[in-house]
């Protein structure tokens, strides 16, 4: 398929962020979320005729670091060239809020780049680009409760690397203290490390639950076995 001639000479980098909370799921977690997003700019890139000239991505993001704060956003703002188009699956990978949005469109527009965003079907830098009000109120709606849920969890990360309780099961070993801390219940300990030994002899989870179980504290195989895996590493 031929290239259209008032594409030969411009450059067309795609780009996408990934943020914290993406940043603690497992590979093939991440990877099931943006495989789709990279098929997406290919196919676009297709449909465009275009070749995608190259790839940049800034890892582990704040979701409120605005695009020209995070390194590959920096360098590639003092890259493009007039003619240039920046790709991106969703507008979310690239800006932060609409005020961002509206600040960056500008700042590309002066420079004569586009930027194509996927999920809204073109040029967003273009003037006669036909905005849909409804759906990017929706992204940005969506944005701002991704938000919430990272800034929540860093506060639980926050508070458990400080060994408060932060609900749930009481974790086997410890007591909550009355200010919220988790501390060690001695006897619990004991019986912990006496479990870790049993299994370094090789004992199976039913003759290590029979071993350590008394009349006042059973712990069935079941819980052996939990707490092995909790304590695996």
């Amino acid at each position: 398929m031929a290239l259209r001639p008032d594409y030969l000479n411009m450059t067309i980098y795609s780009y996408c962020r990934t943020s914290d909370l993406e940043a603690s799921l497992e590979l093939d977690q991440l990877n099931a979320i943006l495989e789709p997003e990279t098929l997406a700019m290919q196919t676009y890139c297709l449909s465009q005729r275009w070749l995608m000239t190259e790839t940049l991505k800034d890892f582990n993001c704040s979701w409120n670091l605005e695009f020209s704060m995070r390194e590959n956003g920096s360098r590639l703002l003092n890259t493009l060239q007039a003619g240039d188009v920046i790709l991106c699956s969703k507008l979310e990978r690239i800006v932060s809020s609409s005020q961002e949005a509206i600040k960056l469109i500008a700042k590309l527009r002066d420079k004569f780049v586009q930027l194509h965003i996927v999920e809204l079907g073109g040029d967003v830098s273009h003037a006669d680009f036909d905005v849909n009000f409804g759906k990017i109120t929706a992204i940005f709606s969506a944005l701002e409760k991704r938000k919430s849920v990272e800034r929540i969890k860093r506060v639980k990360q926050r508070q458990r690397k400080q060994g408060k309780y932060l609900g749930g099961s009481r974790p086997f070993g410890y007591l909550i203290h009355e200010n919220g801390r988790l501390i060690e219940n001695p006897i619990e300990q004991r019986v912990l490390r006496k479990i870790m030994n049993l299994k370094k002899q090789g004992k199976s989870l039913r003759a290590i639950s029979s071993e350590v179980s008394t009349p006042v504290m059973p712990i069935s195989f079941k819980t052996v076995q939990r707490l092995l895996h909790r304590h695996a590493n």
